[in-house]
C-alpha cells in the first residue's frame, strides 16, 4: 500500500516539520506500506526550496501541491504595515477562482477523461498520483481552528481540502493528533462536521481539544499525545550543535537558559499593537531578571518563515532592541538539530509550542507562553504543568518571573515527573498506531 501526508510540509518551520516527518515515521512504523510520501510547498520556486530542501536533503519523497496559497508568493518579509488595496483584491480573486476551480476538481476527479480535459498537467498528474494512494493521513498538529472574520469560511475550506479530496476519492483518511478550535465563523463548523464526518480514525492530541472536536462530532476521538514528543534528536550532528554552543558560549561553566519568541497580531484584541508590545515587554523583563541570577539567554529561530507573521527572527529583533546582552543563535537548523540544541539548556521559556515539546522531552523544565487555541493549556495540562503556562494574551512580566523562580526551585522534582510522564507518552505511540492499523486492515 501507499499513503500520503498532507496538507505540505513547512521546512521554515521547525514544529511544522517535526510533525510531518514524525507522520511519516508513524505511518512507516504500521508496516503496512511499501511507500509514504508528503506535499511540497510554496507557489513560487523559491519559496518551494525554502519550504522544502530540509525535507528533500533528508530523503522524504515529495509529491506536488495543487493547493496555492491566495497570496502566490507575495508574502510580507517584515512584520510591520498593512497589505495594500492590490495586494488585498488580489488575494480575494485568487481565492474565488482556487474555490470555484478546485470545487470543480472535486466533483469531477474520479473521472480521468474530465480531470485530463480541464485541468494543467500538474494538477492531472498530481490526481493520478493520488489514485494510487491508498491512505491519506492528516499530519498531526493544530490548524483545524478559526477565529472569525470575513474569511474564515474560506480559510477553514482552505484547510480542510485534501480531506475533502480523499473523501471524494473514497480513500481512507487517518486524522493524527490535532488539536481543534475554537470554531469561531459563518459554516466553520458546518464545514468540519461535514467534512470530518466518517472518517477512519480522529485523533485529539489534548483533553481540551478531545473534548471540543467529540462535542462538535458528537463522536469519539482517539486521545494521543502530540507526534512532536516523539522526535529524536539528530545525534549524528552533536558535534556541529556542541561548536554552535562553544561560539556562542566560550564560558566552560556556562548555564544557557533558551527562548523562543514569534509574532503575534492578537485576534480579538481592541489594542494589538499595545498588546504585542506588553508581550515583548514581558519577555525582555524576564530576560533581564533571568541575566541578573547569572544565567545567559539564548534566543533561538524555531520558525523563520514562510511569512513575516511566522518569522520569529522579527520578534526576536524586537526583544534585542531593548535587551541586547542576550544571544541570538541565528541558524537554520533541523527540527532534530534544535532538539539536540535544546537538550543543552538548563530551563526554557516557549511561545513557539513545539520548542516547549522539544524541551519537555529533554527533561529540561520549560515555561509556555500559549497561543493560537487549545494547544498549550491542554499538552500542559498532560504534564501536570499548568502553573508554568500563560495565555499570550495575558503574559505579565512578574507573572513570568515567578514562573522562572519556582522552575529554579523545583528543577530536580520537575526533572523527574517529566520523566514519569514520558514513559507514559512512548507507550502511547504504540497504541497510536495500533489503533490505526486497526483503523485500516479492521480485524
Amino acid at each position: 500500500m501507499r499513503a500520503l501526508v498532507v496538507p505540505g510540509v513547512t521546512d521554515m518551520n521547525k514544529g511544522d516539520q517535526a510533525l510531518v516527518w514524525e507522520s511519516v515515521r508513524v505511518a512507516q512504523d504500521t508496516e503496512l506500506f511499501d511507500s509514504v510520501y508528503i506535499l511540497s510547498s510554496g507557489d513560487t520556486e523559491e519559496e518551494e526550496e525554502k519550504l522544502c530542501s530540509q525535507s528533500k536533503e533528508s530523503g522524504y519523497i515529495l509529491l506536488d501541491n495543487i493547493l496555492p496559497h491566495p497570496r502566490r508568493g507575495m508574502h510580507k518579509e517584515t512584520e510591520g504595515g498593512r497589505d495594500d488595496i492590490t495586494t488585498l483584491l488580489l488575494m480575494v480573486f485568487f481565492s474565488v477562482i482556487d474555490f470555484l476551480h478546485l470545487n470543480f476538481l472535486l466533483l469531477v476527479c474520479n473521472s480521468k477523461i474530465i480531470t485530463n480535459l480541464f485541468f494543467t498537467k500538474k494538477t492531472t498528474n498530481f490526481i493520478n498520483e493520488f489514485r494510487t494512494i491508498d491512505v491519506v493521513f492528516v499530519k498531526g498538529g493544530g490548524f483545524i481552528h478559526s477565529y472569525g472574520g470575513f474569511s474564515s469560511p474560506y480559510l477553514i475550506w482552505f484547510f480542510l481540502f485534501y480531506i475533502r479530496l480523499a473523501k471524494r476519492m473514497k480513500k481512507k483518511v487517518i486524522i493524527l493528533p490535532n488539536s481543534y478550535g475554537p470554531f469561531k465563523g459563518f459554516t466553520v463548523s458546518n464545514q468540519i462536521r461535514s467534512t470530518l464526518k466518517g472518517l477512519n480514525l480522529i485523533s485529539a492530541r489534548e483533553s481540551v481539544s478531545y473534548n471540543a472536536i467529540n462535542e462538535l462530532l458528537n463522536s469519539k476521538a482517539f486521545l494521543s499525545p502530540d507526534l512532536g514528543f516523539y522526535l529524536e534528536a539528530e545525534s549524528i550532528q552533536k558535534e556541529k550543535v556542541i561548536d554552535l554552543l562553544n561560539n556562542h558560549f566560550p564560558d566552560k561553566q556556562k548555564r544557557i537558559v533558551g527562548i523562543t519568541v514569534r509574532p503575534w497580531r492578537f485576534p480579538g484584541s481592541e489594542d494589538p499593537v499595545q498588546s504585542y508590545s506588553n508581550y515583548i515587554s514581558s519577555v525582555v523583563e524576564l530576560i533581564r531578571h533571568i541575566e541578573s541570577k547569572g544565567y545567559y539567554v539564548a534566543l533561538c529561530n524555531q520558525s523563520i518563515g514562510p511569512n513575516a507573521h511566522e518569522d520569529d527572527r522579527n520578534a526576536i529583533k524586537d526583544v534585542l532592541t531593548e535587551v541586547p546582552s542576550a544571544t541570538w543563535i541565528n541558524e537554520n537548523l533541523t527540527c532534530r538539530e534544535l532538539k539536540l540544541l535544546y537538550s543543552h539548556f538548563e530551563f526554557f521559556v516557549g511561545t513557539r509550542f513545539h520548542s516547549v515539546i522539544f524541551s519537555l522531552t529533554s527533561k529540561v523544565p520549560s515555561i509556555a507562553i500559549g497561543y493560537g487555541g487549545n494547544k498549550a493549556k491542554g499538552i500542559m495540562s498532560f504534564f501536570e504543568l499548568e502553573n508554568y503556562t500563560v495565555s499570550i494574551d495575558d503574559v505579565e512580566s512578574k507573572q513570568l518571573i515567578k514562573m522562572f523562580d519556582s522552575l529554579e526551585i523545583n528543577k530536580n522534582s520537575l526533572q523527574a515527573q517529566l520523566g514519569e510522564k514520558l514513559e507514559d507518552v512512548f507507550k502511547q505511540r504504540e497504541l497510536l498506531i495500533e489503533n490505526i492499523k486497526k483503523s485500516i486492515v479492521p480485524a
